[in-house]
């Protein structure tokens, strides 16, 4: 029986010089899981589509890319519409969707435009998303893929995608957990004053039985603990200044969702990559749309 081809990797490309990173970035991503690239221009100018500016651009990357991620097979589509809704229904059919921040015309602030900010919380697969770093900090010779763990089962997706990366990649992972509140059931049994020692140590253990699992089904991956208390988006920032990929989960929120606020202050923020999966209530891939 023959083995059913993997899912390729999409990319999103405008000519603009960050599409052309994100390009870059796909098809990096797409030879290390052994998966085809498949390139994507979408526009709502007709002379653009009727002309060959389009098919000349994706031409020119192509053979770029050819070049430099050799044997990855790359084909590319032009289509008419607006480029949310075309790279909607391509994450349908793929394993990942990569976009720059920014695309022709954009600004420099913020890093991160409507296109990518829309389409991380309703696309069908995880998107990576790559900020405009004109103006922002760039860093040489990143490592590590950062993940942020909730403390929840419906990270699962989350989880899954983090490891998977940093197999990949051959990179270690660094699991950040962050935490503000206290339940209303420890006030009720300590009184007024509150250890705040234990309350660390709980949630050191939470974040330590979140990732066992993940650690005995990948013990190639080896993994750093980061727990903090404060803003979960400040500690994630911090923690993927100089990260290869930073991972972030989105929660489905109706077909097309809202972006939460740890999603929308990374994504302005981030100086490097960002991952933001999709996930469900039961904490699996959605299948329908996606938002957190």
């Amino acid at each position: 029986m023959t083995a059913a081809a993997p899912l390729p990797v999409v990319a999103g490309v405008d000519g603009s010089d960050v599409s052309v990173r994100a390009a870059r970035f796909a098809a990096e991503t797409a030879l290390r899981r052994g998966a085809p690239l498949r390139l994507v221009h979408a526009s709502l100018d007709v002379a653009d589509l009727l002309g060959t500016r389009a098919d000349r651009v994706l031409e020119s990357v192509a053979a770029s890319l050819r070049a430099a991620c050799s044997p990855v097979r790359i084909e590319w589509v032009v289509e008419q519409g607006d480029p949310v809704d075309v790279l909607r229904s391509a994450s349908a059919g793929a394993q990942l969707v990569v976009v720059g921040g920014q695309g022709a015309g954009g600004t420099n602030a913020p890093r991160v435009g409507a296109t990518a900010a829309t389409l991380t919380r309703s696309a069908r697969s995880p998107v990576i998303v790559l900020p405009d770093n004109t103006t922002s900090i760039v860093v040489r010779g990143r490592r590590s893929v950062v993940v942020g763990v909730d403390g929840s089962t419906h990270g699962d997706a989350v989880l899954e995608f983090a490891f998977a990366e940093a197999a990949t990649r051959h990179t270690d992972l660094v699991a950040v957990h962050t935490w503000r509140t206290v339940s209303p059931a420890r006030f009720e049994s300590d009184g007024p004053l509150i250890d705040w020692a234990a309350v660390r140590a709980d949630e050191e253990k939470l974040l330590t039985d979140r990732l066992h699992g993940w650690q005995e089904s990948r013990p190639d991956v080896v993994v750093r603990e980061v727990i903090a208390r404060g803003h979960a988006a400040r500690s994630l920032l911090a923690a993927g200044l100089t990260a290869e990929l930073l991972v972030i989960g989105q929660r489905r929120r109706g077909p097309w969702g809202t972006l939460r606020s740890t999603t929308r202050s990374v994504l302005r923020q981030a100086t490097g990559p960002i991952a933001v999966v999709p996930i469900t209530a039961g904490g699996h891939p959605s299948t329908d749309g996606a938002a957190r």
